[in-house]
């Protein structure tokens, strides 16, 4: 396929026009020409208010594309965006929609290492070809949502290095015949796995931190200023302990009086410490490992949600792919 224009009806009086194939530059040129506005990286739009200028401009598509050997197609499937707007705002908290055009196989396939969890999400790109995706984003949430043969495909996207950069298995992807399925899948299944994913990540690294602190430093070795290595690893714990501690505190974890009492004092110091009233180091490297053992031995979280807001749907192209990761 040397290049292709898919076109979908929208529910704000829009066609929406995809590109796609090694050739795509007459595609965008056929739209351009047609009278489709670019709205984004491989996506042009056109009001069809006005039923005369939308058979003209579809006529003239038509020529252009003949005369530059591109294929044109009109989608009897829903327009992925309207979907994408409609489920996110089915889904608990806010969340904000961006399209992602695909218009090559290589940048689908680009996608495959980013998903996390096993299930259709993956199957969908490996197998379907699609020229757009949507990701839906809640707070450092992000979802990435598929249409292949008329089905919701949504998984979860691995989170930023700089939240974790540890990963356990993650949450496994759904599919759903409609958006009102999707959002209860998403909200019941789908997004308390991707917390308790995202907690047991922070956890693995917060264990893995003080374990190699403490086998490669001996007491007494840790002096000012510290190793940067050390350094950073502290940073790390200083970013997990707030989860950690918040999940001990939850009303279902039974604590015994001398594991609370050991929390209170911990919260205390390290709240002292970071307001420079105490060795944040100190802290980590002598009472973290009860602190870890303690979150570890927790039960399962059991997830709260709010309602939504109404999200807002921004496309713009994907943004590049790049690993910021703390270093060690």
């Amino acid at each position: 396929m040397a290049a292709e224009i898919t076109l979908h009806r929208t529910a704000h009086s829009t066609l929406a026009g995809h590109v796609s194939g090694a050739s795509r530059q007459w595609a965008t040129t056929a739209l351009e020409l047609a009278g489709f506005t670019p709205a984004h990286d491989g996506i042009h739009q056109l009001p069809t208010v006005d039923p005369d200028q939308t058979r003209q401009a579809l006529h003239q598509l038509r020529q252009f594309a003949r005369d530059l050997d591109v294929t044109v197609t009109l989608s009897p499937q829903p327009y992925l965006g309207d979907i994408a707007v409609d489920l996110a705002q089915r889904l608990p908290g806010h969340w904000e929609v961006d399209l992602v055009p695909l218009p090559e196989a290589d940048r689908q396939r680009d996608l495959l290492p980013w998903v996390w969890g096993p299930g259709p999400l993956l199957t969908a790109l490996e197998r379907h070809r699609t020229p757009c995706a949507a990701r839906l984003t809640g707070g450092d949430t992000e979802l990435l949502l598929v249409q292949p043969d008329n089905e919701c495909v949504i998984g979860a996207m691995l989170p930023s290095p700089d939240i974790i950069e540890t990963f356990v298995a993650g949450p496994s992807s759904i599919s759903a015949a409609g958006t009102h399925m999707a959002a209860s899948l998403i909200e019941n299944r789908l997004l308390p796995q991707y917390q308790e994913a995202v907690f047991s990540s922070r956890l693995t690294e917060a264990d893995d931190d003080l374990r190699w602190a403490q086998e490669t430093y001996e007491p007494g070795d840790v002096v000012e200023p510290h190793p940067q290595e050390l350094v950073s690893g502290l940073g790390r714990f200083l970013d997990h302990a707030p989860e950690l501690i918040a999940h001990l505190r939850r009303p279902n974890t039974p604590l015994t009086a001398h594991e609370a009492a050991f929390l209170d004092y911990f919260e205390a110091t390290l709240g002292q410490a970071q307001n420079g009233g105490g060795d944040a180091m100190a802290l980590w490297l002598t009472e973290g490992e009860q602190l870890i053992e303690l979150a570890q031995a927790a039960p399962t979280r059991q997830t709260t949600v709010t309602r939504p807001a109404t999200p807002t749907a921004v496309p713009v192209p994907p943004a590049a792919v790049t690993s910021t990761g703390r270093s060690r």
